[in-house]
């Protein structure tokens, strides 16, 4: 669909076109909204223009016959499109986002009203917001929750393989929880409200870790190179509660701190000798019993899927 879209726009400047998406991630995200564009080695859609279908035409049963054609592939297909419409329940409606925590099982099952509901609402909100905002000036931005980290984790290790890469769907749902985890370290969202966003996304057996085989560093630079940021600026959807975005836009956010969320681990450096004892804290996270054992400890010392909250950034504080 992007491709031909692609070509459509660019051929005899602009001729019309129709869109028939077969997945369900193309019926609710890249069939809609007239984003036409492909891929480059520096990154994703970065040659692209935007060139509304003339109609788009879905239909369910086009899932069922991909099911029963490669059935492993299908059920990592449904899942990455399920992640779409996790995303647009949470920038946007919260019941829709409710929905999929609620009727995992008959959504997991493709019952064809439940899924009829969820594309058509889906589908329903995506075309608001581009109508509202049709070249992505502002508002149709939050339409990207989830996208700044999963892009770079798609350019990294995308389905350049299939066995081994990773779904557009796969990577925006780690990238919504590592930007919900942003949004809690900021103070926009609550512990609560990130389980969540884990919790929805783990029902469907999605991906919430970011690869381990990922280099910090690799992972900024795919970053801080995405085309929604604008002068240098690192840009990230930002939520406040499910179901409403801090702004009606991607945010500004501080490099470092996405540097930290995205960290697969950290290696604590203490500024100075640490003398007398320390008193473990009596907290129920073990993240925050570790720190203090870890700088206590010789050498280096490499701390695996530690959890961001208040509690571990202060507590880090304290310790260096």
């Amino acid at each position: 669909g992007d491709l031909t879209g692609f070509v459509a726009s660019t051929y005899m400047r602009g001729v019309p076109f129709v869109q028939v998406p077969t997945t369900l991630l193309a019926m609710v995200d890249a069939s809609v909204g007239g984003k036409t564009a492909i891929n480059t080695p520096m990154g994703k859609n970065l040659v692209g223009a935007f060139h509304q279908p003339t109609v788009v035409f879905m239909d369910m049963g086009f899932l069922d016959g991909f099911s029963k054609r490669d059935p492993v592939r299908a059920e990592r297909e449904f899942r990455a499109g399920i992640a779409e419409i996790i995303k647009t329940g949470a920038i946007w409606d919260k019941s829709l986002f409710e929905v999929c925590e609620q009727k995992v099982d008959q959504i997991q099952s493709r019952e064809h009203g439940i899924l009829n509901e969820i594309v058509r609402r889906s589908v329903a909100i995506k075309a608001e917001v581009v109508t509202l905002d049709p070249k992505e000036g502002g508002l149709r931005g939050i339409l990207n929750w989830g996208h700044t980290i999963g892009h770079a984790i798609e350019g990294l290790c995308g389905m350049a393989d299939y066995a081994d890469g990773l779904l557009h769907g796969e990577c925006v749902a780690i990238g919504m929880v590592l930007e919900s985890n942003l949004a809690r370290a900021l103070g926009l969202m609550t512990p609560a409200m990130v389980g969540r966003v884990v919790r929805c996304i783990e029902a469907y057996k999605l991906p919430t870790k970011m690869p381990p085989q990922l280099h910090i560093d690799k992972i900024m630079a795919k970053m801080m190179g995405d085309k929604k940021n604008i002068g240098g600026k690192l840009k990230c959807v930002l939520l406040d509660n499910i179901g409403h975005c801090y702004e009606p836009k991607a945010s500004s956010v501080d490099a470092e701190l996405v540097r930290m969320i995205c960290s697969p681990c950290i290696t604590p450096v203490p500024k100075g000798p640490l003398s007398g004892s320390v008193r473990v804290p009596g907290s129920k996270s073990v993240s925050n019993r570790v720190l203090p054992m870890a700088v206590l400890g010789k050498g280096e010392c490499r701390i695996r899927g530690l959890l961001t909250s208040d509690d571990t950034q202060r507590c880090m504080e304290a310790l260096t």
